[in-house]
């Protein structure tokens, strides 16, 4: 008989063991959630936190019949500097859109992100150098690099301090050459980017005629009232600013500034789409979800195991422990088990940080090292353990010994109903976690397989320096590829999907001034992209008018002018007079993100955009072939940059666009 209760006494503590084991990694699997929820949180949200400036620094940009932009004319920056004493610092900063090579005599690297800035910028974000490059030889100008690219130029370099050294842009016979003069400090997450930065005391050089935009920051004194400031640089705009000539004639003559604080431009600018900040809350609301769901069924749990603790009650309140002790001890258990669920989940992800780096397409360190991290899960953890324990730790601590110890104590019937609502609650998020997720695989899948307007199957973008502005500039480039049996068409253009994005100016139709975009364009550009002509017809060389004034619109800006029958029709924009020769159906080159603006395509150039972007469609299953041969052959097609054929495929780059949805699927 005492074997038996041995026995039995073994089997309800392995169950009991067991039963606390699951608990826990339950548990676990909830906090692991959270963390890396929190370390995408914690990483969107850091942006700039680390710059002493953080609160004081404004992007000044412009806005226009409800669009903004980040933008602004150079002249804005020294009216602003010279007029408004609370602003402390002003510094502009303008980019190169366009991959390039940087050459030395060591070695090479292609630069996507090369920024020229007043050297103001360097106080305002906080950038530092190796050395003491910003003082030596008390330099007119700054050009700055970042550790990874010194490495690559300078692959034989003692350190990352040295004199002034020579590098050539695009390649050695372009006759572009420039000196770096030091290396960049590694930075914390910024809004301010870059592989390459030039710096010069005044960037526009205060060329009232410079017609070229730039991005405006200001530092203002601490204490600011920054809704009086911002009526001052409004009222300068109007009055000073927009006066100019070439700011009259562009889309924002009409338009008004305003500040965007630093803390906003990345998850929630003004001139971009809010869509992280979105998601920082929508992964702030789930995990918080999660770790309630997880409290619960760890809640069900404990009460489901009442009678099996019943005499452990009933004998500890014989011997005196009082009900306020009982339920101190419950709590204490849940609160172990929840931090040692919550430390089981930070050892999965540090011992999973590998794959999850790759999964997850950023750094995990902090994970490791971060004391935020830590606080925010101990915190959840005691959280949980008191929105789980609570209620359980009073039903366990109110049981009366009598009843427990003459053999007649049920507990179902006083706890039911709460377990029942517990699990209705469960129920009911789960359907609604399950119809979200599905929701956003169909968009996700709409995202991916929706009509765009254009197919990017087959077409590759070939990167290029060289200006092709007319017809007459890319005739021999089309010619060439065209003859390859892999190619089918071949066009350059100002603008791909994905990449930069259209000039955007005023057109005028029946005296009425609207916005539109505006993508320069050759010949085939609507072959090649695959794009449907509704109405009129194509580009074509049978119409010399077409190189002259020839127009493409899409359905969106015959909508949005109210043009009826709109073949031959004349809008007006960029000092030019377009005809219009056919609309074409809408294109999403945005994205899915961002309405379908009102555009115009031309082969005539006015707008001030370049067309650099090359653009070839490929006979199906030739890609690779096409690809090898013209690599080959590039540097007798295009002698400015044919040494480094460089290239991507256009359905990759535009599924960067939504890369972020994808990666939280």
């Amino acid at each position: 008989m005492n074997l038996n209760n041995l026995k039995i006494a073994w089997r309800n503590a392995l169950k009991t063991k067991l039963f606390t084991a699951l608990n826990i990694l339950g548990l676990a699997m909830g906090f692991a959630g959270f963390i890396l929820a929190y370390l995408y949180i914690n990483r969107e949200t850091s942006y700039d936190r680390w710059n002493a400036n953080y609160n004081q620094i404004y992007l000044v940009g412009l806005s226009y019949q409800g669009n903004n932009t980040d933008l602004t004319p150079p002249a804005l920056a020294t009216a602003i500097k010279a007029t408004l004493p609370e602003v402390t610092e002003v510094g502009r900063v303008s980019y190169f859109p366009y991959e390039l090579p940087f050459i030395s005599d060591d070695g090479q690297a292609f630069v996507n992100d090369w920024k020229a800035a007043d050297l103001s910028i360097i106080r305002m974000f906080g950038i530092e150098v190796f050395g003491n490059a910003v003082h030596q030889g008390d330099h007119p100008e700054l050009n700055l690099i970042t550790p990874e690219m010194a490495q690559a130029l300078f692959p034989d370099s003692a350190g990352l301090t040295f004199e002034p050294r020579l590098i050539a842009l695009q390649n050695e016979q372009s006759g572009m050459y420039y000196h770096i003069h030091g290396v960049t400090k590694p930075r914390k997450l910024s809004n301010l980017t870059y592989d390459a930065i030039f710096f010069k005391p005044d960037l526009a050089g205060d060329r009232q005629g410079d017609p070229l935009p730039y991005q405006t920051y200001i530092q203002v004194k601490p204490g600011t009232d920054i809704d009086q400031l911002d009526k001052k640089i409004k009222h300068l705009y109007k009055q000073e600013i927009s006066q100019q000539h070439h700011v009259a004639t562009s889309a924002f003559a009409k338009g008004t500034t305003y500040l965007d604080p630093l803390k906003n431009l990345h998850l929630k600018p003004k001139h971009g789409l809010n869509t992280g900040y979105i998601t920082v809350w929508a992964l702030a609301v789930l995990s918080g979800v999660i770790l309630l769901l997880a409290g619960i069924n760890f809640a069900n749990l404990m009460i489901a195991q009442a009678n099996r603790r019943a005499r452990e009650i009933g004998i500890k309140k014989v011997f005196g422990v009082s009900r306020i002790g009982l339920a101190v001890q419950f709590m204490c258990e849940v609160v172990i088990q929840c931090v040692l669920a919550a430390g089981i989940a930070w050892l999965l992800v540090v011992l999973c940080r590998d794959g999850l780096q790759q999964w997850l397409a950023y750094d995990l360190a902090p994970v490791a090292s971060g004391g935020q991290q830590a606080w925010q899960l101990l915190l959840a953890a005691v959280m949980t353990a008191l929105v789980s324990g609570i209620y359980p730790a009073a039903i366990l601590s109110g049981y009366r010994p009598v009843s427990i110890l003459k053999g007649n104590f049920q507990t179902s019937h006083r706890t039911a109903w709460f377990r029942h609502a517990l699990l209705t609650f469960q129920f009911v998020i789960a359907v609604v976690f399950i119809s979200g997720m599905l929701i956003i695989n169909r968009q996700l899948d709409y995202v991916r397989d929706g009509d765009k307007g254009f197919d990017p199957a087959q077409v590759i973008y070939i990167k290029n320096a060289m200006l092709l502005n007319n017809p007459a500039d890319f005739k021999p480039f089309r010619d060439r590829m065209q003859a390859y049996p892999g190619i089918e068409y071949a066009t350059v253009a100002t603008s791909v999907p994905g990449g930069i994005g259209p000039a955007k100016k005023e057109f005028v139709y029946a005296n009425e001034t609207h916005r539109a975009d505006h993508i320069a364009v050759d010949f085939d550009y609507v072959e090649t992209m695959g794009m449907e002509v509704l109405q009129g017809r194509s580009f074509t060389d049978a119409f010399p008018a077409d190189s002259a004034k020839g127009a493409l619109v899409n359905e969106t800006l015959v909508k949005a002018f109210g043009i009826q029958n709109p073949i031959g029709k004349t809008i007006r924009g960029c000092d030019t007079d377009f005809q219009i020769a056919g609309v074409v159906k809408d294109s999403k080159i945005a994205g899915f993100e961002q309405l379908v603006a009102p555009t115009v395509y031309s082969i005539k150039n006015p707008c001030g955009q370049y067309k650099t972007e090359i653009l070839v469609k490929t006979r199906q299953g030739t890609a690779r072939e096409t690809l090898a041969t013209l690599g080959k052959d590039w540097k007798s097609i295009n002698r400015l940059d044919g040494e480094y054929f460089r290239y991507e495929f256009v359905d990759q780059k535009y599924a960067a666009l939504h890369a972020q949805q994808v990666q939280l699927e």
